[in-house]
């Protein structure tokens, strides 16, 4: 998987303050809004990659494709609420934000025992990452928070505070592939980059990568 979110070397104290008092009205209702649409795609497309996968053993790549993008969108509305990212997210599933990078890498065939396995006890196998997620998400909230001071005061992200919550998003995202069948391999317990991630990055974004 490829993920990351690009620190910007200066932030907008206008565009803040805005998201910070208003950007429930203008950013998260109307793309609460399309993005339930394309969640109940997302939904009715997991179904059908379940039987799919269930009686051939592979999974549709277009299916893959749609859910990928969808998953997108959603990092790139999170970014833009955390104050990580400035600017106005696309409502359109093929756009894409440089500064936003999910890519996890698409495997045709998945065995239909792990697919069962992982369908009806994937929470309780991932009990031990939910567990210590729940407390690192509350503690990226705080950190956020604290950010948003510096960023208002200074116009820059700490790079220390910025990597904590990037890499707690990344750690989300590798428990819900696992969950989603992309990946067979259980998820490291940390937010880190591990060897064999971040391989397509651009260069300039890879300046960005530590974390934690």
């Amino acid at each position: 998987m490829n993920y990351s979110i690009k620190r910007q070397e200066s932030y907008s104290r206008g565009q803040l303050l805005l998201r910070s008092f208003l950007g429930w009205l203008y950013i998260l209702i109307p793309h609460m809004v399309v993005l339930y649409i394309y969640i109940i795609g997302f939904a009715f497309s997991r179904l059908a990659t379940f039987f799919t996968i269930l009686f051939t053993g592979k999974f549709p790549q277009g299916y893959f494709n749609f859910q990928v993008k969808v998953l997108q969108y959603g990092e790139r509305l999170n970014a833009t609420m955390f104050n990580m990212i400035d600017g106005y997210p696309s409502f359109s599933l093929s756009a894409k934000d440089p500064r936003v990078i999910y890519e996890p890498n698409y495997t045709e065939k998945v065995g239909a025992g792990r697919l069962l396995i992982r369908a009806i006890f994937g929470p309780f196998i991932l009990l031990p990452h939910l567990f210590v997620l729940v407390f690192r998400i509350y503690g990226a909230m705080f950190v956020a928070i604290a950010a948003w001071f510096v960023v208002l005061f200074t116009g820059k992200y700490p790079e220390n505070m910025f990597n904590f919550v990037e890499g707690t998003f990344r750690w989300n995202a590798r428990l819900n592939n696992y969950l989603l069948f992309y990946y067979d391999e259980y998820p490291p317990f940390t937010g880190k980059v591990v060897d064999g991630e971040n391989t397509s990055v651009d260069s300039d974004a890879k300046d960005h990568l530590v974390t934690d």
